[in-house]
């Protein structure tokens, strides 16, 4: 597997989670809540929510049998939308407690 599949994927996730985040943050302002909610239930949530957005991405887009043919599997498809919303959540979490302390 090359590093351009991986940068063009990890990149996509990235642009995805950022596009969560922002929609749940509206959701949450419309609704009198925390915008930037660093709970590890909603974080986890966030993750989740942002992973299958990537993955019906990209099967929307039809690449799954390039993917395939490549022998990148499921699970490196779902680790590579993963990783930034993960690495993101914890930033975010981090810099939360930087703020409030």
């Amino acid at each position: 597997m090359t590093s351009m599949i991986v940068r063009a994927y990890v990149g996509r996730g990235a642009r995805l989670w950022l596009l969560t985040r922002l929609a749940v943050g509206i959701v949450f302002l419309f609704g009198q809540g925390d915008p930037l909610d660093v709970s590890t239930r909603n974080s986890f949530g966030l993750v989740l929510v942002s992973t299958v957005a990537c993955v019906a991405e990209t099967t929307r887009r039809r690449e799954l049998v390039l993917l395939g043919n490549l022998g990148v599997s499921y699970a490196q498809l779902a680790a590579f939308f993963a990783l930034p919303a993960i690495a993101g959540e914890a930033l975010l979490r981090i810099l939360m407690s930087i703020v409030a302390a």
